[in-house]
């Protein structure tokens, strides 16, 4: 998928888990988050053809990406702790972002390593590489919540983020 989608699917998955705590922040990290995967077009495996088929590799595998989310989330409570924002509650935000990422593009033609380093590409087939009818309506939520013109403060209404947060589902995680 494109990264667009990518960091759209990002931020409505950091923003579900967010819950009530869903906000600006969360939506960035989460979308930040949703294109990680993709960087590994950064690198050069030596000739197109080979960037083409190495791409969606180990960046996409749960054996890898499992991994790497334990880490960010260890390095995360570890400078920023938080009561709310738990080691356990960090690690199930950032394996989900990262996850569906991997799931979105097993969706395409294109396809996915999901289980590097065991070779074979898991395909779908079921939706294009680009797709406005399943980007926009992640991107009009989005825009919906950011630019609400009521804030949750004390006292008064909720606002639209908040609400879309709540809509969109409140896991409520232990610590």
């Amino acid at each position: 998928m494109d990264s667009i989608t990518q960091a759209a699917l990002g931020a409505t998955v950091a923003g579900a888990i967010a819950g009530k705590r869903c906000n600006a922040k969360v939506l960035l990290m989460g979308a930040a988050l949703g294109t990680l995967p993709d960087l590994d077009v950064m690198l050069d495996y030596g000739d197109a053809v080979e960037n083409t088929i190495k791409h969606r590799g180990f960046s996409h595998s749960i054996f890898v990406l499992l991994p790497f989310s334990w880490l960010i989330s260890k390095l995360y409570t570890r400078f920023r702790p938080d009561e709310f924002w738990t080691m356990s509650r960090v690690f199930f935000l950032t394996a989900s972002v990262l996850i569906t990422h991997a799931l979105l593009d097993a969706m395409t033609t294109y396809g996915t390593q999901l289980i590097w380093p065991i070779q074979g590409y898991f395909s779908v087939n079921n939706i294009f590489i680009i797709d406005p009818l399943y980007t926009l309506p992640l991107i009009a939520a989005i825009i919906v919540g950011l630019f609400s013109s009521k804030r949750g403060d004390s006292g008064a209404a909720p606002s639209s983020l908040s609400r879309l947060c709540i809509l969109v589902g409140d896991l409520p995680l232990s610590k």
